[in-house]
């Protein structure tokens, strides 16, 4: 009896300590074993590095190999089918980007260790049903159909696709928050401030980018540049994952993963006005006194095309391109841009004018004299109609720099016309007169 009795309480003591060290049976909720992050990389070095990049990170413990750490990133472009191709389709605005997934470790040596650039993680503060849909949604997105996007500089890039996937997950709250909130700011105004250290880009881009990045825009837009959506989330709140009702900050947790020893971004643009004017006199005082001399010395008339030449190209072909960009591409950023008021197409003829003028040609003088005095005056209405409303592009250095020159060499053109042929140079009438004696003894000769 005892026996029994004492292997019955045996028994029950096995059940029990079998019971408290059982693992649980409940299955983990699908994306619970997820961490998901913003990664935000800082300006480079190159032109299209200056306005910094991000990825969406993501370290799955469910899974191995390629896919336990990746980060989703919506800024690749290739060469494979040649720098022909990729310059004619970027040049047109049909330029597709696409999204790749890439080592998230190997990523972040690589803006680290290579190019010195910053990185900063922010983890976000998802349910484990966001965490799982969102891996869903990169799977998904991760695929030869759906990749492909066309990038757009300021609606529609690297930044703008990892905001609004983050949105999603936060049902609308980052948009809500920033869509009607001013930024004080424009497309232009960030542009104008990230590259001005990049003087050809920044003159470049001052005059092919028009009206449409003048308008102001809010947060929301704001984020096509990665830093502001990194500094953007910081203030989003969400409901708690936990699901006890209250809200909570989405960014759970924010790294400094590497800062640069490079220059910090400048908060503001430049004040270049100034400088642009005095380039602009300056240079068209060096016409004005070259041009001066042309109907009298040889050397002004060889100096004088000598230096007006690369500023008739420039502004030549410059013109065209403005024209072209506005017309005939998908670039909507080119359109309506008052610069073809101050870079005129009017400009292509004088480059082959202009010379021979200045070498003695009056039969085209007239005609040189009245396009150059055309292009100034298109150049004065332009600033005329920067007093209405509807002109608001901020172009002033581009009219700083251009109309100085354009005014000095429609004045040269119309004094040229006031005054007399250039005299013949002495070493080829010197010439021609050995010539003519040539000549005439070879008749006496051809005679006897």
């Amino acid at each position: 009896m005892k026996s029994a009795l004492l292997a019955s309480m045996l028994w029950v003591l096995q059940c029990v300590a079998v019971a408290q060290t059982s693992p649980s049976t409940a299955p983990a909720a699908p994306g619970s074993e997820m961490r998901v992050f913003v990664l935000t990389m800082g300006p480079g070095d190159e032109a299209y590095e200056k306005f910094g990049h991000n990825a969406i990170r993501v370290i799955d413990d469910s899974e191995t190999g390629d896919y336990h750490d990746v980060a989703y990133n919506w800024g690749t472009f290739d060469f494979d089918s040649g720098f022909i191709h990729f310059a004619v389709v970027f040049v047109q605005g049909k330029l597709l980007y696409s999204m790749e997934p890439q080592k998230g470790a190997e990523t972040i040596d690589y803006y680290t260790k290579e190019l010195n650039r910053s990185v900063y993680q922010q983890e976000l503060n998802l349910s484990p049903a966001q965490k799982a849909l969102l891996r869903e949604e990169l799977r998904w997105t991760n695929t030869k159909a759906h990749r492909y996007y066309r990038y757009d500089y300021y609606r529609d890039n690297c930044s703008t696709r990892v905001r609004d996937v983050v949105n999603g997950l936060t049902g609308g709250r980052l948009r809500d928050m920033t869509e009607n909130a001013p930024s004080n700011t424009s497309f232009r105004w960030h542009t104008r401030r990230l590259i001005a250290q990049a003087v050809w880009l920044y003159v470049a881009l001052q005059g092919v980018l028009g009206e449409p990045v003048d308008q102001p825009i809010s947060r929301w837009d704001e984020m096509f540049l990665p830093m502001a959506l990194h500094d953007q989330l910081k203030y989003v709140m969400v409901p708690d994952p936990d699901g006890s009702g209250k809200l909570v900050p989405l960014v759970k947790e924010e790294q400094i993963l590497y800062l640069s020893n490079r220059p910090a971004s400048p908060t503001r643009p430049p004040t270049v006005v100034p400088w642009f004017g005095l380039a602009g006199i300056v240079y068209a005082a060096v016409l004005l006194a070259l041009g001066h001399f042309v109907r009298r010395k040889r050397w002004a008339r060889l100096s004088f095309v000598v230096v007006v030449m690369p500023w008739l190209l420039l502004i030549g072909l410059g013109s065209s391109v403005l024209v072209w960009a506005w017309c005939f591409t998908d670039h909507v950023v080119a359109r309506h841009n008052e610069n073809v008021l101050q870079v005129s197409p009017l400009m292509l003829p004088i480059i082959v004018l202009l010379p021979m003028v200045i070498f003695g040609s009056r039969r085209v003088l007239q005609a040189t004299r009245w396009i150059t005095a055309t292009i100034v005056g298109l150049a004065t209405i332009g600033i005329l109609l920067k007093l209405t409303p509807l002109f608001y592009q901020m172009n002033w250095d581009i009219i700083a720099l251009t109309f100085p020159i354009d005014l000095a060499i429609a004045f040269i053109a119309w004094k040229l016309a006031e005054l007399p042929p250039p005299a013949p140079d002495k070493r080829a009438a010197r010439r021609r007169g050995f010539e003519t004696k040539g000549r005439a003894a070879k008749g006496k000769a051809g005679n006897s």
